[in-house]
C-alpha cells in the first residue's frame, strides 16, 4: 500500500524538474554572456591590427624594427580595452603586403562552470602600401569655442594620433612632411613675421606687450600666395579699447592665457600660436600640435587660415619648405577643420575688464576691425561673413587648381548646415568632407584620412 501510494505521489516533481532544467539554462545563459565578451574583444582585436598593420605600412626598417612599430600600436590600441584578455600579435611584410596577425585568451565567467575556463579568438589584416611623398598642411580651428567640452583637446588627440599613423614610427621621415596652421581670428606667421611687413617691428613672442606674430591681411590680396614684395602684411595690434582693456605700458595689466577666454586682455588678443612650416621631423609636428589651444575674441576666420594652408604648400614665398608644384611622385594636401561658421565677433556683455564696446561694429580679427581698414567692404557682420564665405570658397578652388587635395571636417552637432554645405563644396569631392558630430567622430575622421593620405587600404 505504501509503494502504490508513492508511486502515485506528484508532489515536488516540478522542483526536480526545474532543478534538471536549471543546469542547461545556466549554461546556455553562460554561453550567450561569454560569447558576446568574445565578440567585444575579436572586434578590438581587429581595430589594433589594423592600427598597427597601417603603422608598418606607413614604415621601414629591419623585420624586427617593424614588429615592434606594429607592437607599440597594437598594444596601444588592445590593451586599454577593459576587456579581460590576453593578446598577441605578429606581424610580416612581403614586398608592398603587411600582414598582421593576433589571438587572445578571453576568459570566461558562467562557462567555467563546465569547465571552459578561455575562449581562443584570432583577426588578421592585410595593408597594401605604396609609399610616395606626402606634404600635409593641417589648417585647424582655434577659436574660443573650442574650449567647450575640452573639443580643443579632442582635436589634439585626434590630430596627433593621424600624425602617429602617418609617421609610423619614425623620427624623421624622408617621404612626409607636415605642417600645422593654427587660425582662430588671426593666424600666426611665427617668426617669418617681420619679413612680411614694411615697419621695423620686433618679433617678441613672449613679451605680453610686445608682437607675437600675428598679421593683418592684406587689402585686396588677402587671399593670395604672393610674397611681401608684391605688398606687405601689417602687424596685428589691438590697441587698449573698453573692449580689450589694458595698460599699453604695464604687462601687468594683460590677461594673455587664453584660459581667460572673453575676458583676455592686450595687443594679441584673439592671435593664435605661431605656424609650424613644413617639416618631417616628428617631434616638432608633435610640439605643434599640443600647443593648440582655444583663443577667444575676433572672431572665426577659416578663410584667412586656408589661404595660409596655401602658402605653408607653395614653393613661393612667404614660405618656401614646399617641392615645386607637380614634382613627381610627391603629393600636396591640406585638412581644413572648423567647429563653427566663419564670422566677425562683437563683445556683447562686460567680461572681466572689458566692456561692450557702442562705436565699434565688431572686435579687432586678421582683417583688423571692421570700421578699420576696409580691407571687406563692409561694416556689417552679416555681409562680411558672406565675403568670409565667399573667399574660403575661392581659395579652396585655387587650392585644388593647384593639385592639392582637399580634405574638409566639420566639428560638433551645432553646426548649421549651410556652413556644412560650404565645407563639402571646400573638399576635393563629397567622400573628402568629413561631417564629425562628436569627439568619437573626430577622431574616426582623422583616422580615415590619415589611412587614404598613407594610400594604405585594408584589404583583408
Amino acid at each position: 500500500m505504501i509503494l502504490r501510494r508513492l508511486m502515485h505521489d506528484r508532489r515536488g516533481t516540478v522542483a526536480i524538474i526545474f532543478a534538471l532544467a536549471l543546469i542547461p539554462l545556466s549554461l546556455s545563459v553562460g554561453l550567450a554572456v561569454d560569447t558576446a565578451r568574445a565578440y567585444a574583444v575579436k572586434s578590438k582585436l581587429s581595430q589594433a591590427l589594423d592600427a598597427a598593420a597601417l603603422a608598418v605600412g606607413s614604415s621601414t626598417g629591419t623585420a624586427a624594427e617593424l614588429q615592434q612599430i606594429g607592437q607599440k600600436f597594437f598594444d596601444a590600441n588592445f590593451k586599454d580595452s577593459g576587456l579581460d584578455a590576453a593578446g598577441s600579435f605578429s606581424v610580416s611584410v612581403t614586398g608592398d603586403v603587411v600582414s598582421a596577425n593576433g589571438s587572445a585568451q578571453v576568459q570566461t565567467t558562467l562557462m567555467q562552470l563546465v569547465g571552459i575556463d578561455t575562449i581562443a579568438v584570432s583577426e588578421s589584416a592585410q595593408v597594401i602600401r605604396s609609399i610616395k611623398g606626402l606634404e600635409l598642411a593641417l589648417v585647424l580651428d582655434n577659436t574660443g569655442s573650442m574650449t567647450t567640452s575640452d573639443n580643443i583637446g579632442a582635436l589634439r588627440d585626434a590630430a596627433q594620433e593621424l600624425v602617429d599613423i602617418l609617421f609610423g614610427g619614425r623620427a624623421d621621415h624622408p617621404t612626409l612632411r607636415v605642417a600645422v596652421v593654427p587660425y582662430s581670428a588671426s593666424v600666426n606667421p611665427g617668426p617669418i613675421a617681420p619679413t612680411l611687413i614694411s615697419g621695423n617691428d620686433a618679433y617678441a613672442p613672449t613679451n605680453l606687450l610686445g608682437w607675437k606674430g600675428c598679421v593683418i591681411e592684406r587689402v585686396g590680396r588677402a587671399m593670395e600666395d604672393s610674397p611681401a614684395s608684391t605688398a606687405p602684411w601689417l602687424r596685428y595690434q589691438w590697441l587698449p579699447a573698453i573692449d580689450n582693456y589694458y595698460d599699453a605700458t604695464k604687462a601687468s595689466t594683460v590677461r594673455a592665457d587664453p584660459s581667460q577666454g572673453n575676458g583676455g586682455t592686450g595687443p594679441n588678443l584673439g592671435c593664435p600660436t605661431p605656424i609650424t612650416p613644413l617639416t618631417g621631423v616628428k617631434a616638432t609636428v608633435d610640439s605643434a600640435i599640443q600647443a593648440l589651444r582655444a583663443w577667444s575674441r575676433g572672431g572665426t576666420m577659416g578663410d584667412i587660415g586656408m589661404a595660409w594652408g596655401l602658402r605653408v604648400l607653395s614653393p613661393e614665398p612667404p614660405f618656401t619648405e614646399g617641392l615645386a608644384w607637380n614634382t613627381p611622385k610627391w603629393a600636396k594636401a591640406v585638412i581644413l577643420m572648423t567647429d563653427g561658421d566663419n564670422q566677425f565677433y562683437k563683445l556683447t556683455s562686460t567680461t572681466g575688464p572689458n566692456k561692450v564696446n557702442s562705436a565699434v561694429n565688431s572686435d579687432y580679427s586678421g582683417y583688423g576691425r571692421l570700421d578699420q581698414y576696409g580691407a571687406l567692404g563692409t561694416t556689417s557682420t552679416t555681409t562680411a561673413k558672406s565675403v568670409i564665405n565667399t573667399r574660403l570658397t575661392q581659395v579652396c578652388q585655387a587650392m585644388k587648381d593647384k593639385g592639392i587635395t582637399v580634405y574638409t571636417i566639420t566639428f560638433t552637432s551645432g553646426i548649421n548646415q549651410a556652413t556644412k554645405d560650404i565645407y563639402k563644396a571646400c573638399a576635393s569631392s563629397t567622400a573628402k568632407w568629413f561631417d564629425s558630430p562628436s569627439q568619437a567622430d573626430l577622431r574616426a575622421s582623422f583616422r580615415a584620412i590619415a589611412t587614404e593620405l598613407s594610400q594604405l587600404r585594408v584589404s583583408q
